[in-house]
């Protein structure tokens, strides 16, 4: 199973565990573009964040927004010990204390899971075997798959009605003391989501002036107030 885990800081389960470890000694691990999943973890052991996986709650609002604009769904779980990651069967992981302390800011949280949702659609997630690449070529295109996670994020930002301004301070503050080359630095990641939000959002006005919603009504370029259906 590949997973991406592209918001903030490198979580700990990246790190196998002993088991692990004594199966694959004097091996080396398959070049991999992703990660190992995260640990799930189970909603009644926080009862103070199952709300927000009910069908009014959060993060299934956000879902069917996402889902409407991409085309793409996806289970959304809780998880240790990570702010967020998406694996290739199509199930994004929402950290528990990441969720714990954000849930209140429902712009930083739509651009967490837009990023994940980018990861979602990349057909990166097709990707065969890696062996013959070195670990700078593996590395390059993964920061070239977050780079396009982020440009995906801008523009959901931007068809959603979110600001970006949540999003970029929080990947300047989770980068300090955590580079890595798997990501591009927090100001570059910042200027492309910024970017992508930028041209959508004239884009939307372009097409607003094109098409007023007396004739035409698109919903691809329409803020999306609620989702339920």
């Amino acid at each position: 199973m590949r997973v991406e885990t592209g918001i903030g800081k490198l979580p700990t389960w990246m790190k196998r565990d002993s088991a692990s470890s004594k199966k694959s000694e004097g091996k080396a691990p398959p070049k991999s573009l992703g990660e190992v999943p995260p640990v799930v973890e189970k909603l009644e052991n926080h009862p103070d964040l199952a709300e927000h996986f009910l069908h009014y709650g959060l993060l299934q609002k956000l879902r069917r927004k996402l889902k409407m604009l991409s085309g793409r769904d996806a289970k959304i779980v809780l998880a240790k010990n990570t702010v967020a990651a998406a694996d290739n069967k199509g199930v994004v992981y929402i950290g528990v204390e990441f969720l714990r302390e954000h849930w209140r800011q429902e712009a930083l949280m739509g651009a967490v899971m837009a990023h994940e949702w980018g990861h979602l659609i990349s057909n990166m997630a097709k990707a065969g075997n890696l062996e013959h690449l070195s670990w700078d070529e593996i590395f390059a295109l993964r920061r070239d798959e977050e780079a396009a996670a982020d440009t995906f994020c801008g523009r959901m930002l931007a068809m959603m009605g979110y600001p970006t301004e949540p999003i970029c301070e929080f990947l300047t503050i989770a980068q300090k003391g955590s580079d890595t080359v798997k990501y591009y630095a927090a100001p570059i990641r910042a200027a492309i989501i910024e970017e992508a939000h930028r041209r959508h959002s004239e884009r939307k006005q372009m097409t607003k002036k094109l098409f007023p919603k007396r004739i035409y009504s698109n919903p691809y370029t329409s803020r999306i107030i609620l989702a339920d259906e």
